[in-house]
Parts: C-alpha cells; sequence; structure tokens
C-alpha cells in the first residue's frame, strides 16, 4: 500500500474555492474577501491570498485596481475547454498505460467496486471508486509530469458528476470496461479512444444540465 498524499492547506482552499465557482455556489462578479474566505474554511490567510493568484491566473476570478477580487463565472466554452485538453490528456495516459507493466488486478478489482457501488445506488462510493480508476491508469502512464496536469484538470471541474446526473454511474460502468480492457489487452489504440470518448461524454452531459 501506498501513503495517502496530503494536500496542502493552499491547495485545499484552491480546490474548495474552484469547486464552488463550477458549481455555482460562488457567482459571477460576486466579491471575494480574504477574511471572510479565511473564516469560513478556518484557514489563515495566506493561504487564501495564495489561492486567489492561483485562480486568477487560472481566469476564474479577476482582480480590479482597487484590489477587489471577484468571481469571474464559468462560459460553456470554458467546460468545453476543460473537458477536451483533458480528454486529450488522459487518453494520452490510458495509451501508455496500455503499453506498460503495472498491477492490472488492481484496475480489474476497483472496476469491481465500482460495479458494486452502481449496482447498489451507492453514489459516494461510486466517487471514490471512479477516481481511484482513473489515478491508476495515470499513474501507470509513467509520467510524473502527465499526472501532474491530469491532476490539476481533475480538481478543475467538480468530480461529483454522478451526484449532479442520476444516469452519470450506470454510462460510466460501461464506459470503464471498455476502457480497463483495452488497456489490459495492450490496445493503446482502443485505450485512446474509449477514454476520450468516456470524458466528453461526460462532458456533452454536463454542458446539457449546466
Amino acid at each position: 500500500m501506498e501513503p495517502i498524499a496530503k494536500l496542502s492547506t493552499r491547495d485545499q482552499v484552491i480546490a474548495t474555492l474552484r469547486k464552488a465557482i463550477f458549481n455555482g455556489d460562488l457567482k459571477d462578479g460576486e466579491e471575494l474577501i480574504q477574511e471572510d474566505i479565511a473564516a469560513k474554511l478556518n484557514v489563515s490567510r495566506m493561504p487564501v491570498r495564495e489561492a486567489f493568484y492561483a485562480l486568477e491566473r487560472e481566469g476564474l476570478l479577476t482582480t480590479n485596481q482597487k484590489r477587489r477580487v471577484t468571481v469571474k463565472g464559468i462560459t460553456h466554452k470554458d467546460i468545453q475547454d476543460h473537458y477536451d485538453i483533458r480528454a486529450m490528456l488522459e487518453g494520452e495516459a490510458a495509451a501508455r498505460a496500455s503499453q506498460k507493466e503495472f498491477d492490472k488486478d488492481e484496475l480489474l478489482e476497483i472496476q469491481k467496486d465500482i460495479e458494486t457501488a452502481v449496482a447498489g445506488g451507492q453514489t459516494k462510493d461510486y466517487i471514490v471508486a471512479n477516481e481511484h480508476f482513473h489515478r491508476i491508469i495515470w499513474k501507470a502512464s509513467d509520467s510524473e509530469r502527465l499526472q501532474s496536469f491530469l491532476d490539476q484538470m481533475w480538481n478543475g471541474l467538480p468530480p461529483h458528476l454522478a451526484e449532479m446526473l442520476g444516469e452519470q454511474m450506470n454510462k460510466s460502468v460501461e464506459e470503464h470496461k471498455i476502457i480497463a480492457d483495452a488497456i489490459i489487452s495492450g490496445n493503446d489504440k482502443k485505450a485512446r479512444e474509449a477514454t476520450e470518448t468516456h470524458i466528453r461524454r461526460s462532458m456533452r452531459d454536463f454542458l446539457e444540465n449546466y
């Protein structure tokens, strides 16, 4: 077993604010005050300030001449661009994973966990297992840089799509089977295509309900 990675306070604040923006909990044009955010998240002002800088670079926040920080808001184009980039990166990771030696039994085991969660309608269990499934593939790609990019992309949109769209789990479990089979059989082309199809389908579902 590997140790569980712990996110820094800064990264936790970034992830929390980013998800709140995509979820609509923080509205377009809403002003964010460091002290208020720090109090709500029970952290010091420093990681909040650093999170503001990071999210401004991502285009999610903006600072005016009076140093007021406001939410920039998310458009359909932003979401589509995000998923398109993620599809390309995850497709590459799956293709590389199909050509590497790694513990493929782990991938099959987590797929069984996903199927069990779906069969029992256990949304939270599915969400955890789904993330594990993707991260196993990222790691199997044997590229730390690719894993780093994908980690950022994963946090860029809410990973809890299954909580928002009831049919998401049933669709994903079948798509995961195709991805896993392609990787295990060493078919890099099919692994790439199946992964890209899976993520772009998720994008379409998200956009239809955003």
